[in-house]
């Protein structure tokens, strides 16, 4: 994306690619250019596809992340991982 100065624009600019303009919060940009539907923003230009594609994509949790972490380093399924200074990660990717 390509940043574009623009006084009128959430945060003095607005970042286009291929000739559509990013989305950063599609509620209050129909609110702020007094349109109602994704068709609207469309057609002046917004890209409207990737703000859902991004928005819908599931963001991995922490615990999900310390889970991968364990699986991992674990040398055998389902016993603590020994990290340092008496502390184990454990397969529900808690640290006890």
């Amino acid at each position: 994306y390509k940043e574009c100065p623009d006084e009128n624009a959430y945060g003095d600019a607005y970042y286009i690619k291929d000739g559509l303009k990013w989305i950063f919060n599609i509620t209050g940009l129909k609110k702020r250019l007094g349109v109602y539907s994704d068709d609207d923003l469309r057609k002046q230009n917004y890209d409207v596809d990737t703000y859902y594609r991004v928005e819908n994509q599931p963001e991995e949790s922490a615990d999900d992340e310390m889970q991968s972490l364990y699986h991992n380093l674990a040398v055998e399924e389902g016993e603590p991982v020994y990290l340092e200074g008496g502390m184990y990660l454990y397969p529900d990717g808690s640290i006890r």
